[in-house]
């Protein structure tokens, strides 16, 4: 099942799927201004590229035990990792974040647009990007929907 994102007035499917949002219990929250933000941020990188982008959502929304479990495996951002224990893909943000990465096929083979790219033309588009993790996904959210 197709996401669909409001184009003048009207809804249009957009380019991503439910289950992308998924995490690993089968739990699914995604705001409507991160699918909007992120077919956007497709649109900008066809341009930039000068070919279609397929935008790849690798982590959404996440339980405390999901988070606790990255955590231990990667490192908590106050003791030197990259897992924030107040992560903003948390249940209790309401799906306002997600991590990805971009990919174009190229002679039959995929090819990934460089993570600082990513960056650049998500940030018209999300009120939070971070694009300098060493797997090369990017983190963004729309953090001030749900700051005071």
């Amino acid at each position: 099942m197709y996401l669909c994102v409001m184009r003048g007035g009207y809804p249009v499917a957009s380019h991503f799927k439910l289950r992308e949002f998924e995490n690993c219990r089968g739990l699914v929250m995604v705001d409507s201004s991160v699918v909007e933000g992120l077919e956007s941020v497709r649109g900008k990188l066809c341009e930039v590229v000068g070919r279609d982008v397929q935008v790849v959502v690798t982590d959404a929304v996440r339980s405390d035990e999901d988070n606790m479990r990255l955590g231990l495996r990667a490192g908590w951002v106050d003791q030197g990792g990259v897992v924030a224990r107040d992560s903003r893909h948390l249940e209790r943000y309401g799906g306002i974040a997600v991590d990805v990465c971009a990919r174009y096929k190229c002679a039959g083979a995929w090819v990934y647009v460089a993570s600082e790219v990513i960056g650049k033309c998500a940030c018209g588009f999300f009120d939070f990007v971070k694009c300098d993790y060493k797997d090369g996904h990017v983190h963004l959210d729309m953090r001030d929907r749900t700051e005071g």
